[in-house]
């Protein structure tokens, strides 16, 4: 009986890597339906490497594995200074290295150890960390709920950015005849007094003629876009509102990470014939439900008194994410 124990001990400890290292064939369909961007076993073998490089505490080791910034998660110059402990705590880790890695990706999201603590994917540079959630995070000291102008809170509509399909930004490029589509979604205010000579409103392409259809706007004229007053909520120095209507209800925030000097914010917009007035660093997002959540930009705005048009919130430029925004922010 104790041979037999001896015997069965051995195989069970023999074969567990070999299964635990082996993929499905459901792994691999599924895999096909995405097209075969990733083979599944190198996917396990990268999850399994995160894992190895947590239970070693190698603060640096992990952070190689991720390409510029997490899109969240610590910034690479906060860590920069920190020990493993200081980052990541016992709870944190015995989660992480409890979950084996999967062969297959949750969907669009990406691959996740741990319940979604780290995302993991792969790009055309390779395998890479995408976000690290539970990490310890750096404080943003930043006094102020909301922008301020003439007294008055300036409301969410005013910060105009590119929607999650790109229609309105798109309109404009079509419009004024921009082809760097990339750029200009990325730094728009470079085309702002160049390119793009009037700042009024335009009609979507996707109106008729007959339709009654609301416009689109790419500069915000603060008198427009902001109202005297209006009903909010402050969380945690964030301005909030809810709008509801028949067919949809869908939340509106926005909250100040940082200030930009007016010099910084001139030079985005460098063919504007007016300097700036005040600048800032803005997460502003939206949410209507469903499995996407909220749809959020960073990106600098700007106050300009803009000719024939007056006060007015200008989108300058927009980061990836909220930790490249910071890298800007911080910069000399």
């Amino acid at each position: 009986m104790k041979t037999l124990s001896v015997l069965i001990c051995l195989f069970i400890c023999w074969v567990s890597p070999v299964m635990a290292n082996e993929c499905s064939k459901n792994d691999h369909e599924y895999a096909d339906f995405w097209g075969n961007y990733y083979v599944p076993e190198d996917a396990y073998a990268f999850g399994k490497e995160i894992q190895r490089l947590i239970s070693n505490k190698d603060l640096s080791g992990i952070f190689s594995l991720v390409s510029g910034e997490l899109k969240s998660g610590p910034r690479k110059a906060f860590i920069a200074t920190k020990s493993f402990d200081e980052v990541f705590d016992e709870g944190w880790i015995e989660h992480v290295l409890s979950n084996n890695p999967d062969c297959s990706p949750v969907g669009w999201r990406g691959f996740m150890l741990a319940h979604g603590m780290i995302w993991y994917s792969k790009s055309k540079n390779g395998w890479e960390i995408v976000s690290i959630n539970g990490a310890a995070q750096e404080t943003i000291e930043n006094p102020l709920s909301g922008w301020i102008i003439n007294k008055r809170i300036v409301h969410p509509y005013c910060f105009n950015r590119p929607w999650a399909s790109g229609d309105n930004f798109e309109e404009f490029a079509d419009l004024f005849g921009i082809t760097n589509i990339r750029q200009f979604f990325k730094e728009p205010g470079l085309f702002i007094g160049s390119s793009i000579s009037s700042f009024s409103p335009i009609r979507p392409s996707w109106c008729s003629k007959d339709e009654k259809c609301k416009s689109i706007s790419l500069v915000a004229q603060l008198e427009q876009c902001s109202a005297k007053s209006f009903d909010f909520e402050d969380r945690d120095g964030g301005i909030w509102i809810n709008h509801s209507s028949d067919s949809y209800d869908i939340e509106y925030q926005y909250k100040i990470l940082g200030e930009v000097s007016n010099s910084r914010c001139s030079e985005l917009a460098l063919h504007l014939e007016v300097n700036c007035k005040k600048s800032y660093l803005i997460s502003v997002g939206d949410y209507s439900g469903g499995s996407m959540g909220w749809d959020t930009s960073i990106g600098v705005y700007g106050l300009f008194d803009l000719p024939n048009f007056g006060p007015s919130i200008v989108p300058l430029k927009f980061f990836p994410n909220r930790n490249e925004g910071l890298n800007f922010l911080y910069r000399d």
